[in-house]
């Protein structure tokens, strides 16, 4: 079969799926997309199964203007043949929360490029490219083949995000700095002493996310 018709038996299949109580979900939580069909993600996990590995569709995949087409194109590709290029051009396309996560978690960070555009992103002022540089740094933590120096700065940067950056990605940096914390004794320390110093702040969010760090952290240190 080819790339096309694979599209568009694919888009046929998205299409059967479509719910318009996600869309109008997605909508109201201010997730737009210029087309979307509501299929949720498992249901788009059942979809990619057969389509795993497969770096030329989800290229194609990608390009399409659908919410599910750009997902799916996530789920399959090949890491292994996923470029720097690639990775920027399709962060271009970055337009909500959503397609962050679904992108940078099924996909960027499995990339070779993914930790230099991670650092890039997160020392970036854009919100959307700030998440994803946090999703990749988190996942990349449970590589225990990277040195935890790698990690080392991520904590830094962090702290010095001020408070608008740590309000527009609270939960991901908690996140982030949860699974750096977690890959050894050393980085549990720094990030704790980071998360204290956070939870001294007249900032809500930033002493939400010092606080939560402190809770889980010390049980682990201890």
């Amino acid at each position: 079969m080819s790339t096309e018709k694979e599209i568009d038996k694919i888009i046929n299949d998205i299409k059967r799926l479509r719910n318009g109580e996600l869309v109008s979900f997605l909508s109201q939580s201010g997730i737009f997309y210029k087309i979307a069909y509501g299929v949720t993600i498992p249901e788009l996990k059942e979809i990619a199964q057969s389509h795993y590995g497969n770096h030329p569709l989800a290229m194609q995949l990608f390009e399409q203007e659908i919410r599910e087409c750009k997902i799916l194109a996530s789920m399959i590709d090949d890491p292994s043949m996923v470029t720097g290029e690639q990775i920027d051009t399709w962060a271009q396309s970055f337009t909500n929360h959503e397609i962050v996560e679904q992108v940078c978690s099924n996909l960027f960070w499995k990339s070779e490029y993914a930790l230099s555009r991670s650092m890039e992103w997160c020392l970036s002022g854009d919100e959307l490219l700030q998440k994803g540089g946090l999703i990749i740094a988190a996942r990349a933590a449970s590589n225990q083949g990277i040195s935890d120096s790698i990690f080392e700065p991520y904590i830094e940067i962090i702290e010095n995000f001020d408070d608008t950056q740590i309000s527009q990605n609270k939960s991901t940096t908690a996140f982030t700095l949860r699974q750096i914390a977690s890959r050894s004794n050393n980085l549990n320390t720094m990030v704790l002493n980071a998360a204290k110093q956070m939870s001294e702040s007249v900032n809500e969010h930033r002493a939400w996310v010092g606080n939560q760090l402190i809770f889980e952290l010390d049980d682990m240190e201890g």
